[in-house]
């Protein structure tokens, strides 16, 4: 369940958990995300905290804020054409405060995941064998923030190190939960999003670009984007899976493709859009802000 994180507009990077619409519906997307938290039930609210602590969502929150952080702070050059500086460094750690970053997460998985059968995935998760795959998913996920790490993963995923058994499983679950177009539809729409808040924080006498011309822009990188992806998916889930008990992973992959687990995907993806996409929309005007005032 856990796949690469959102990132920075140009950097040819993938989405875990991601959007299942186009880039070119990004707006509806946008707005669709939008949502009023409700009234949970007692017992509902009991199941739904259960499963956020089974899924390792509250690591995930921090593997979000901690390469989020990183990767903007890196990207100063790049995005505003000189060094950020302090107010850089601190707009970002604004941007990625961990704690909003977890309320903000935490109400978009408690909105969307109500409606699924709670029970079963709960029973199906806390199993000690399924418990142990999560851990390892998590795990890989910190190691390949070290790129160095990330790298050597590719290059044995390239060269072909890995049993047939495997990887087999692994293609079975990437295709049968179409996680390489999601992540590749997600990564689009999040620079969609960056693209078109930076453009709009831009005063009037520099232009604007029109949405025509930001879509073009952004799909001038799905090639790359499909590519990269690809190749880290199958990275990370060698990475994750390599140790684990084939009859386990089996029956991991197995519950993935059933009607439970399907609906815990796209609730997953649901879950963690509107933070990804406002995640890239503040990063994008404040790209904007800080490189247009100091050409000023």
């Amino acid at each position: 369940m856990i796949g690469r994180l959102n990132s920075l507009y140009g950097a040819g990077v993938a989405l875990a958990l991601t959007f299942g619409a186009g880039v070119a519906c990004a707006t509806d997307v946008a707005q669709g995300l939008r949502f009023v938290s409700g009234q949970v039930q007692p017992g509902k609210q009991q199941s739904v905290e259960e499963l956020w602590r089974l899924l390792a969502m509250p690591e995930m929150v921090s593997i979000l804020h901690d390469e989020g952080v990183s990767m903007a702070l890196d990207a100063d050059v790049d995005l505003l054409g000189h060094e950020g500086g302090q107010r850089w460094n601190a707009a970002v750690q604004a941007i990625y405060d961990e704690s909003t970053l977890s309320e903000e997460v935490h109400a978009a998985f408690e909105q969307h995941f109500t409606a699924l059968d709670l029970p079963v995935l709960c029973s199906f998760y806390k199993d000690d064998e399924i418990q142990l795959i999560i851990a390892k998913e998590v795990a890989a996920r910190r190691a390949f923030m070290d790129l160095e790490f990330e790298q050597v993963a590719r290059e044995r995923w390239l060269r072909g190190e890995n049993s047939d058994q495997l990887d087999d499983m692994i293609r079975d679950h990437v295709e049968q939960n179409d996680l390489i177009e999601l992540n590749v539809m997600g990564a689009l729409n999040s620079n969609y999003a960056f693209l078109s808040a930076l453009s709009q924080s831009l005063p009037d006498e520099v232009g604007h670009m029109t949405e025509h011309e930001i879509l073009a822009q952004v799909w001038t990188q799905e090639v790359d984007i499909r590519g990269d992806t690809t190749e880290w998916m199958y990275a990370f889930l060698h990475t994750a899976y390599e140790d684990v008990d084939p009859v386990s992973l089996e029956r991991y992959v197995t519950f993935s493709a059933s009607p439970s687990g399907r609906a815990l995907n796209t609730a997953l993806f649901a879950a963690f859009d509107s933070v990804y996409l406002r995640l890239s929309s503040d990063l994008g005007r404040l790209a904007g802000k800080m490189g247009q005032e100091e050409e000023l």
